[in-house]
């Protein structure tokens, strides 16, 4: 009886986790990707390239920049809280009250703002834009939506501001096992300066038992808690270590690494074959970075690990971090 309970449970499980996701489909004019295959690096390397669209010629670094803007919301905020104010947009809407339509929409996006700079403020790091890209990247190409709201965590919770960046989670109903992702992001001005700080991150975080620090901030405050009572069984047996289940969930370091990149100048070449010329460099770059990569890893003593990295090369870290701050309202230091 209890293994039919759990098997619909798990059936629970993957409609709830399908629910969280995000639908990334429209952004596809703005962020380009570029596959890679990693299978001679083994099965615990994953990676891929993500890029600005370009437009006339040049990348379209504003408009990339409103798009990591218009997620705050989702990035910021828990489900629940989402859920809410758009039950509410959904009543304004249907009595055509417009005023409060606006009032609610600006309401949500402000709370999120604010919270983001707030989060920022305390941890003495900058408005970084990274911790957004590395969210809808991770929901878009692995599907796995992000299960608990750091953000909202280390400002009404009194929550430790180190950590990872993220926590997404997928379940595999072929296998029934659950993915859990770490997040951790970097922007440098350079690949592998971006690499070596975040490498350096998560091995301190898998030496000092960070995954210990994080299950139960997950256990305890993911958007499961809204979930169904199915569903949030489900997805608790497999972070308890004595449930069998346990040993079906499988944790990943989902890295971004942002840096910057030459991107052809118009005038040196054609408009129409600058995309291309760039395309072109950046995957002669991509694989030469990922044909070290296991002996990097290796070296560092986490070749064990799991990875799916994102590479995001742009024009400048340093603006991508300015232009998002910005953006925000939060002015540069």
């Amino acid at each position: 009886m209890r293994t039919e309970r759990f098997s619909k449970g798990t059936e629970f499980l993957t409609q709830q986790l399908d629910a969280f996701l995000g639908n990334f489909t429209r952004l596809s004019s703005r962020i380009r990707h570029l596959d890679y295959d990693t299978s001679e690096l083994g099965d615990r390397i994953n990676a891929r390239c993500s890029y600005i669209a370009f437009k006339d010629g040049a990348p379209t670094f504003d408009e990339f920049i409103d798009v990591l803007f218009h997620q705050i919301v989702s990035f910021c905020l828990p489900k629940s809280e989402i859920m809410t104010a758009h039950s509410n947009l959904a009543d304004a809407l249907a009595c055509g009250d417009t005023v409060l339509v606006n009032q609610i929409s600006t309401r949500l996006h402000e709370r999120a703002r604010s919270l983001f700079i707030k989060a920022k403020k305390g941890s003495h790091r900058s408005g970084e834009a990274g911790e957004i890209l590395l969210f809808i990247l991770v929901e878009w190409l692995l599907k796995a939506p992000q299960i608990v709201s750091k953000m909202y965590l280390k400002t009404n919770n009194n929550m430790p501001v180190h950590g990872t960046d993220g926590i997404h989670a997928r379940f595999d109903d072929s296998t029934k096992r659950l993915h859990l992702y770490w997040g951790e992001s970097k922007a440098h001005n350079s690949l592998g300066g971006a690499f070596i700080s975040a490498m350096k991150s998560i091995k301190d975080f898998h030496e000092e038992g960070g995954q210990n620090l994080e299950i139960p901030i997950v256990s305890n405050f993911s958007d499961f808690n809204t979930a169904s009572p199915d569903a949030k069984e489900a997805f608790i047996r497999y972070l308890d270590p004595y449930n069998e289940e346990y040993n079906q969930c499988v944790t990943s370091f989902a890295c971004l690494l942002v840096f910057d990149f030459p991107f052809p100048i118009v005038g040196d070449i054609d408009i129409e074959l600058c995309e291309k010329e760039f395309v072109n460099a950046a995957n002669v770059e991509m694989h030469k970075f990922l044909t070290s990569l296991p002996e990097k890893l290796a070296d560092r003593n986490i070749g064990h690990l799991r990875f799916e990295f994102f590479l995001v090369p742009v024009p400048s870290a340093q603006e991508f971090r300015d232009k998002f701050q910005s953006r925000i309202g939060w002015p540069n230091d």
